[in-house]
């Protein structure tokens, strides 16, 4: 059973990651979209909250725990 559990914590990543490139965020293993406008996006995930701010912020991407953001990302906060 624990070889079981090694192998699948490495094939199955659950880390909570945020990618930032130009004018793009790519996050990861989130819990929910607290809030959402076209300058805040507030992100939970286990152990706090992601907030990314700019301007015209869109979702190009919502999967069950993946998230694509694009638009002028100015700055990105974790509390």
């Amino acid at each position: 059973m624990k070889l079981f559990n090694c192998l699948d914590r490495y094939l199955v990543d659950r880390e909570y990651k945020v990618t930032l490139s130009k004018g793009r965020a790519h996050i990861i293993n989130y819990l929910e979209i607290v809030d959402f406008s076209s300058d805040r996006v507030v992100v939970k995930y286990d152990g706090g909250k992601t907030t990314l701010l700019g301007t015209n912020l869109v979702v190009s991407k919502m999967l069950e725990d993946e998230l694509l953001i694009t638009g002028n990302l100015q700055s990105i906060e974790y509390n």
